[in-house]
């Protein structure tokens, strides 16, 4: 058996919303797994750069005041705040 979760990632920039899965230990880790996997093309389709995707696997998440299972990291971007909201999600 795994010591995997799941985590669902919604990052919201620039008025878009782009949402991912990806398996990992914990929320820090997943962070860094999810910047280290978008590709180049989604990159630029977003509008963000390697560098600023991955000033957001810099801080530490921080939970959701009256959730579960979810979490926070913000950093700013050349075009505006990058919001990334972690979470941890249940499989089918």
């Amino acid at each position: 058996m795994s010591d995997e979760n799941l985590y669902t990632m919604v990052l919201d920039y620039k008025g878009g919303t782009y949402i991912s899965q990806i398996s990992s230990k914990s929320p820090e880790v997943a962070i860094k797994k999810w910047v280290s996997t978008i590709n180049e093309q989604e990159l630029a389709n977003w509008g963000l750069t390697r560098s600023e995707a991955t000033l957001l696997a810099k801080d530490n998440p921080i939970p959701l005041k009256n959730c579960s299972n979810v979490w926070c990291v913000q950093d700013s971007a050349k075009a505006g705040l990058m919001l990334l909201n972690i979470i941890a999600t249940q499989t089918t």
